[in-house]
C-alpha cells in the first residue's frame, strides 16, 4: 500500500497519481510554450525595430550620398564651364594662332593614327 500514499494522499491510487503527474505535466508544458511563444514575439518585435532603425540609417545615407555626388557633379560642371570660356576667350583674342595650333594637332594625330 505503499503506492497509494504517493503525492500525501493515501487514497488515490497510482492511476490518479499518474494522471495528475501528466496533468501537471501538460500545464507545464504550456506554460513553456507560452513563455517561448512570448520570447519569440519579444525577439521579433525588436528584430523588426533593429531592422527599421538599419533602414532608416540606410536611407539617411543614401540621400547624403546623392547631394554629395550631386554637389561633385555640379562642381564639375561648373568648372569644365569656366574652362570652355576661358579657352573661348583665348580664340576670339588669338583667332589665327588657334587655327594654326589646331591644324599642327590635326596633323600630328594624322601620322601617329597613320602608323
Amino acid at each position: 500500500m505503499a503506492d497509494q500514499r504517493a503525492f500525501g494522499n493515501p487514497d488515490r491510487s497510482p492511476a490518479e497519481v499518474g494522471a495528475q503527474v501528466r496533468d501537471r505535466a501538460q500545464e507545464a508544458g504550456a506554460q513553456v510554450r507560452d513563455r517561448a511563444q512570448e520570447a519569440g514575439t519579444q525577439v521579433r518585435d525588436k528584430a523588426q525595430e533593429a531592422g527599421a532603425q538599419v533602414r532608416d540609417k540606410a536611407q539617411e545615407m543614401v540621400h547624403q550620398g546623392e547631394e554629395t555626388a550631386s554637389d561633385y557633379y555640379q562642381q564639375g560642371r561648373q568648372q569644365m564651364e569656366a574652362v570652355e570660356h576661358t579657352l573661348e576667350e583665348g580664340i576670339r583674342a588669338n583667332p589665327l594662332q588657334s587655327v594654326l595650333i589646331a591644324a599642327g594637332i590635326g596633323m600630328l594625330l594624322g601620322l601617329v593614327l597613320k602608323k
